[in-house]
């Protein structure tokens, strides 16, 4: 009995968690949905994106916009009004550790994780003032291999972003479903320093693009590594204005998991990642790009990985 009841404490506290981040999460999307419409009210552009990460920043990118074909100050004068127009309009701007405003250069064959050039990168802090230009570091640029770990260190927030492009698990970016794990761990993860600890969580998103749209809500996932089952978690299907997918039939999903479970990951043999009904096993390429995104830091206590 006395086990029984264990269960029934731990479902329930799962269930209050995750109406809390559920929350959590409508709050984000419905921010940054709103923001992104301002955005593209008060710009004559073709496609502007806005997402914000559970760490704490705002990222704000202009995609083959006009001014990519003119001088470099004018980008960067849109920019710092940009940054001015956020600090004013956004209501969790005291939440935000930094505002990112990029301008892209893409090519047609992707459309949200598409083959990109940066032209331009600028940085602000909550009360839209710039970063110098040496606040931001990054250790891996615009990179070919999709299982390669990106990493990025911001020394103003003493924080490292790590991700890779994507895991394709099923099709092509033309018909196929999309899994991008990222994770901001505290400290330096450069190889340099190795000095950055392991986040609590980990995120992944999904990007689904098909002749027909395959989710009518949120999805269970479940990651289950050689066999043994993980805690099933819930992917929040975006909705179309929240991913900027409006018009089309693609859809993208966020999700998080304890970094203790993606550490499993990359140390199985076998991964299957279940959405709903359906099942994707990684290859063994693709487990091996988990590994190292999880080597870049430390567990908390200074176990390394």
């Amino acid at each position: 009995m006395r086990a029984n009841l264990g269960v029934i404490a731990l479902v329930i506290s799962g269930i209050v968690c995750l109406s809390s981040c559920s929350n959590g999460f409508v709050k984000n999307f419905a921010e940054t949905g709103k923001l992104q419409q301002q955005l593209r009210d008060k710009y004559p552009e073709k496609e502007i994106n806005v997402s914000q990460r559970y760490s704490g920043y705002l990222v704000i990118s202009f995609v083959d916009s006009p001014l990519n074909h003119q001088d470099g100050a004018k980008r960067a004068a849109r920019a710092e009004d940009v940054a001015r127009f956020v600090v004013k309009n956004f209501p969790s701007i005291g939440k935000i550790h930094s505002i990112s405003i990029l301008f892209m250069e893409s090519n047609r064959r992707w459309a949200v994780f598409r083959s990109t050039r940066s032209l331009s990168y600028f940085s602000f802090n909550n009360r839209g003032e710039p970063f110098r230009p040496t606040d931001i570091t990054n250790i891996a640029s615009e990179n070919e291999d999709p299982l390669s770990p990106n990493v990025r260190f911001n020394p103003a927030r003493n924080e490292t972003d790590i991700s890779l492009t994507k895991i394709q698990l099923e099709g092509d970016l033309n018909h196929g479903l999309a899994m991008v794990p990222f994770f901001t761990a505290k400290g330096d993860a450069r190889p340099s320093a190795q000095a950055a600890v392991a986040p609590r969580l980990v995120g992944l998103d999904f990007a689904s693009y098909a002749d027909q749209k395959l989710f009518s809500s949120n999805a269970k996932l479940e990651v289950m590594c050689d066999g043994n089952h993980g805690v099933p978690t819930i992917a929040v299907l975006l909705s179309p204005k929240d991913s900027g997918s409006e018009g089309s039939n693609a859809q993208f999903l966020t999700a998080q998991i304890p970094f203790d479970e993606f550490v499993r990951m990359g140390e199985a043999r076998k991964v299957r990642v279940r959405l709903n009904n359906r099942e994707y096993e990684l290859g063994a390429d693709e487990i091996a790009a988990l590994k190292r995104m999880a080597d870049f830091v430390v567990q908390p206590g200074g176990t390394n990985r």
